[in-house]
């Protein structure tokens, strides 16, 4: 290197060796510059940039705030600055950087940019519209900033302006493969089937292209109707993502519940053969075996995946202690979740696939142990409360009558109908009439509880019928009721996830559904997961079930489900009425007895969670 060359041309040599990844001789031309320039602020931030990237984390916030030192109003030194400290997780002295950034040179696209970038990570959607505006205005060809938009008015609960966040940024940006496929989510998220798939045909055209694309394309020609299309969609995405086990997942779901007659599992079989180092893929085909009935099959994949030498993974290693005792090979099945739980102690699907094996094999105490250090990590864990439960209910704890108090916990409430109905049976039999539409599946999902019948896909109130958004409005009015009868329990797991709170009493949807159950069908004894309060409201009931004598078609509480083959009988049992919604814990053993008639039993079913 010569004595001749200019700074310029060193400092256009250091950038574009910092851009190609060679940091090494990026850092040794930004050195040669300060030799002889000291204090130099480009090369000061590019020594930076370099070490940011090596993980020289100390060294690049030394250099980062020597070029600040000076040249303290550089707007591209701050924004890099402030992204470093996001990435540390110092979110704080990040929104200094950026904010100064923004303040000194409003022009600079980059930092509202890239401000509304840290602002979306603390939920400050308002201000993260100001700022992708903002950045979107400065630069309309910048892609991302529209994508932020969108994604911010999503989140503040406008849809039709995130919609519009997008039209508006491929205006701009034609060629941006992102927006079409964001523009695609949000259409499908506000049920615009036809418009969604449209637009992830753009998308595809534009060359954006991964697994999730396909499994949503198809999941929305499948709201069209258009079954057939949806199989083909996936096959096409499994030609080129052919070791995706969601993909693989999605499609056998699909082919399985519009009642393919080929074999569901037969593409996920052959891909973990040409793929035997990925346990995700074996892991599924078993999971799926499983969930079919075909236990035997499952057995004979975890064995034939051990045998190709798949690599250990948690998940993988779970499954195979079940395979080893559903053959009765308990200790070696013990043995076997022993070792997964002290290779992977944050695996809480397998320390309370664990814990329930515990249950089953008649040691309450050690499963109640295993729930306790889930619990201990996740307050709120709904199956972990729920094993523990069950495994105090074994040893006679008091604590499960605590946790399980099916008569104050278990609450039936009248929906009322709404204006306009002069009876109960005349609004829901037009519920009915609506909910009969969205049921043209045939079987099941694999992996739900129900058996000998349907349930609709996605979260049932997104979709825009009127008459389905007046009977979630009649729902909240009933669920407000109930809330308010709450006793105060600042210890509960239950009643202490209570938030008063005045706009709409502290509760979200985090799903909802409707289930139709034909004659013979049944809910397995189940919990949700992913719940506080969970919920069976019912439209419409076979004429056996509400004259009857018995409890066929009747909703149940207390019985474990069967895998865990634990002789524990019901706590209690309700009849179900038209009008009527029964609301109980999430974590609560709940299923439906069986019936026989040629009537439906049409429930609509959710999920609440505290309002966040």
């Amino acid at each position: 290197m010569t004595s001749t060359t200019q700074p310029a041309e060193l400092l256009q040599k250091a950038a574009s060796e910092l851009q190609s990844g060679r940091l090494n001789e990026a850092a040794k031309t930004c050195q040669h510059i300060l030799d002889a320039h000291p204090g130099q602020p480009d090369a000061l931030h590019m020594l930076a940039m370099a070490a940011a990237s090596s993980g020289r984390l100390d060294d690049a916030e030394k250099l980062f705030l020597e070029a600040l030192n000076h040249a303290p109003k550089r707007p591209d030194i701050l924004v890099n600055f402030g992204n470093f400290l996001r990435n540390l997780g110092r979110v704080a002295d990040a929104q200094v950087r950026l904010r100064k950034a923004a303040k000194i040179a409003p022009e600079f696209s980059a930092a509202w940019y890239n401000l509304g970038l840290l602002l979306h990570s603390t939920f400050e959607m308002r201000e993260v519209v100001t700022c992708a505006k903002k950045a979107c205005e400065l630069e309309p060809t910048h892609a991302p900033a529209w994508e932020l938009l969108a994604s911010a008015e999503q989140k503040l609960g406008n849809p039709e302006a995130a919609i519009q966040a997008c039209r508006d940024g491929m205006i701009h940006t034609p060629d941006s493969p992102r927006l079409s496929y964001a523009l695609a989510q949000l259409l499908r998220q506000e049920c615009q089937f036809n418009e969604a798939v449209d637009a992830y045909r753009l998308a595809l055209e534009k060359g954006f292209r991964n697994p999730e694309l396909f499994m949503n394309m198809g999941e929305a020609l499948e709201e069209t109707g258009e079954v057939s299309e949806a199989l083909a969609c996936l096959d096409t995405g499994l030609e080129q993502y052919p070791d995706s086990p969601e993909l693989h997942r999605t499609r056998a779901d699909m082919a399985w519940s519009f009642g393919d007659d080929s074999d569901p599992v037969t593409r996920l079989r052959d891909a973990t053969r040409s793929h035997p180092d990925n346990p995700r893929l074996w892991y599924t085909l078993a999971r799926l075996l499983d969930r079919l009935g075909r236990r035997e099959e499952s057995i004979e994949t975890i064995s034939e995946a051990r045998t190709a030498g798949v690599p250990d993974a948690p998940d993988l290693n779970m499954q195979e202690a079940l395979c080893r005792s559903y053959e009765g090979k308990i200790d070696e099945a013990t043995a076997l979740f022993e070792q997964m739980v002290a290779a992977y102690p944050q695996y809480v699907d397998g320390r309370l696939t664990y814990a329930g094996h515990l249950l089953t094999h008649g040691d309450p105490r050690a499963a109640e142990q295993h729930c306790a250090a889930v619990v201990g990590e996740q307050p709120f864990n709904q199956l972990a409360w729920c094993y523990a439960g069950t495994a105090w209910e074994m040893l006679g704890d008091e604590r499960g009558r605590w946790l399980m108090d099916y008569e104050r916990m278990v609450r039936p409430v009248v929906v009322p109908p709404p204006e306009g109905y002069d009876s109960t049976a005349s609004f829901f039999s037009d519920v009915q009439a609506a909910l009969e539409e969205l049921h043209h599946t045939q079987a099941h999902p694999i992996e739900q509880s129900v058996r000998g019948g349907t349930q609709t896909n996605g979260f049932l109130f997104r979709l825009k019928h009127p008459l389905l958004a007046t009977v979630e409005q009649q729902i909240r009015t009933a669920i407000k009721s109930v809330l308010a009868g709450f006793p105060q329990d600042a210890d509960h797991p239950f009643w202490a996830r209570r938030i008063a709170d005045p706009r709409g009493d502290g509760f979200q949807f985090s799903g909802a559904w409707s289930v139709r159950l034909r004659s013979e069908g049944f809910h397995t004894n189940h919990i949700h997961p992913e719940g506080w309060i969970s919920s069976a409201l019912y439209v419409a009931l076979p004429d056996e079930v509400q004259t009857g004598e018995g409890n066929e078609g009747h909703i149940e509480f207390g019985a474990p489900m069967g895998e865990l083959d634990l002789d524990l009988p019901a706590r209690r049992v309700v009849k179900p009425e038209v009008g009527t919604l029964v609301l109980f814990p999430s974590y609560m053993w709940h299923g439906t007895i069986p019936f026989h008639s040629e009537q439906p039993r049409i429930t609509i079913a959710f999920d609440l969670v505290p309002q966040s």
